[in-house]
């Protein structure tokens, strides 16, 4: 350990460095020059924005028919012409998702609603789709994928680092992508390690002394259960129970998800304070692992990648591999969490649309936890069903296809963004019967996408990009409900 002390500063780097690359998603209309055109064009641009918002017809026209739709933008480049068009479009979103008092499900739902209800869409920079059988077979396919989150590009490395795993297209044992979550499976989510096993065993234990007296009640705070989850995916990952000062820094996974969604344009928009915040929280989350000396578990996995895919430095495969954990272990676990606890209470969480889930099959708190405790997994599961932590991923078109958009069949070219939409599939009532009704001891729960795939389907294996994380995150969340459980008379 003293021969290799010495070589750890050099091979490990700089997060800041790192966090200060080159942006990559730069284009006419997302410019500082265009920022301050847009800022004096506002209230033009804020009018058309509000109609689009709440006129199903004019969205179509931003988004699509327009002369300078989002759509046409796209085909046509991005060039600077369609800024303000775009821009218009822009706040029509954000209007829209207000006026979906922040469901995204309830946005997804009227945007189809005004395409005409179909399979098929127009949001941001692509296409979405909604059914179950479209999405089930684009999950088990070889995807493409590049550097854009909720079907737009996404602004990177400052807000996300471009070489995280969403990002990385799928391919053999050769490629960057399964490199990476080989790695990732073999280091840190190997359930036939005795250490793995062991700390998800030891949960109830850690939580237990750090919450002696919690109770179901108290769930009802989200900065309690992120601090909970955070404190556990840490544990479960790295071995280290964090203090609560650090599982504070790590809810900002969780409490900062609304501002991963902002392009670059909105980013800019609002002088770049999300993107601070964003920064703060990756360059806070290697500070901690610095703390406890873990660095020599990145440089490890680092040297075991190809030559090809190996960082430089080794601090930038730290960032990409605890970005993932954060945002995707502790936001969409805490996200899980939250809605679990909130129901078995027959409560609903904030982002929930009380119109599309039916509580009827349990009248009262103690139904709810009798029916978690006979089967706390199946309770899970249908929680993120009708309430996924992850409502939609993006992908892109690896062929020319037509599809059927607003009644008239576009082709649309290769290389195009295309969005599918987990939160819809899980309610196509073609699969599931009386998709709004909280059921856990449907038949075929495990075919529900919550975790990117049909988990615990026998062809499980088959969803090449399913949630590496999904034990773990049930795992997590049945702890911690255990835990607040306890004292539930």
């Amino acid at each position: 350990m003293a021969d290799s002390a010495p070589l750890l500063p050099e091979s490990w780097g700089s997060i800041d460095e790192v966090l200060a690359g080159p942006l990559t998603d730069i284009v006419s209309d997302n410019t500082w020059f265009a920022v301050i055109v847009c800022w004096l064009t506002l209230p033009l641009g804020l009018l058309l924005g509000i109609i689009g918002g709440v006129c199903e017809c004019f969205t179509r026209v931003l988004a699509w028919s327009g002369c300078l739709s989002a759509y046409k933008s796209v085909i046509n480049g991005r060039p600077w012409y369609f800024s303000f068009s775009w821009w218009s479009y822009m706040f029509s979103l954000i209007v829209a998702l207000a006026k979906s008092k922040g469901c995204r499900l309830r946005l997804f739902m009227w945007e189809n609603g005004a395409f005409g209800g179909k399979e098929h869409w127009w949001h941001g920079e692509g296409v979405w789709c909604k059914s179950w059988a479209l999405c089930d077979e684009i999950m088990r396919s070889v995807q493409s994928r590049t550097t854009a989150f909720g079907c737009q590009m996404a602004p990177c490395p400052d807000v996300f680092p471009p070489g995280i795993l969403i990002f990385l297209p799928c391919g053999g044992q050769d490629s960057e992508w399964w490199s990476i979550r080989n790695l990732l499976h073999s280091y840190f989510l190997n359930m036939g390690l005795p250490e793995y096993n062991a700390r998800i065993a030891d949960l109830g234990a850690k939580l237990q002394e750090n919450w002696p007296d919690v109770k179901l009640v108290d769930m009802d705070a989200p900065a309690l259960v992120q601090q909970m989850v955070s404190k556990c995916i840490f544990y479960c990952v790295l071995g280290t129970w964090v203090t609560d000062d650090e599982a504070k820094t790590l809810t900002g996974w969780r409490s900062l998800a609304p501002l991963f969604v902002f392009p670059r344009i909105g980013q800019r928009l609002l002088f770049n304070l999300g993107v601070k915040k964003i920064k703060k929280l990756r360059k806070d989350t290697v500070a901690i692992v610095e703390k406890y000396d873990l660095q020599e578990i990145f440089i490890r996995m680092n040297s075991e990648l190809p030559p090809q895919y190996q960082r430089t430095p080794a601090v930038k495969l730290c960032d990409e591999i605890m970005y993932v954990f954060g945002f995707a272990g502790i936001g969409g676990t805490s996200a899980c969490t939250e809605t679990v606890s909130a129901f078995l209470q027959l409560k609903l969480p904030k982002e929930c649309a009380k119109e599309t889930i039916d509580f009827s099959n349990y009248e009262s708190t103690a139904a709810m936890v009798e029916r978690y405790k006979a089967d706390p997994e199946a309770y899970i599961k249908e929680s993120g069903r009708v309430n996924p932590p992850v409502t939609s991923a993006t992908s892109v078109l690896t062929e020319d296809t037509t599809v059927e958009m607003v009644g008239e069949e576009v082709t649309l070219p290769k290389g195009m963004l295309r969005q599918y939409t987990l939160s819809m599939a899980n309610r196509d009532a073609g699969v599931f019967e009386q998709p709004d009704v909280f059921n856990p001891q449907r038949p075929n729960l495990s075919k529900a996408f919550t975790w990117n795939g049909a988990f615990g389907m026998t062809n499980e294996e088959d969803y090449l990009r399913i949630c590496p994380g999904r034990n773990l995150s049930v795992s997590v969340c049945k702890a911690i409900i255990d835990r607040a459980l306890v004292s539930f008379e």
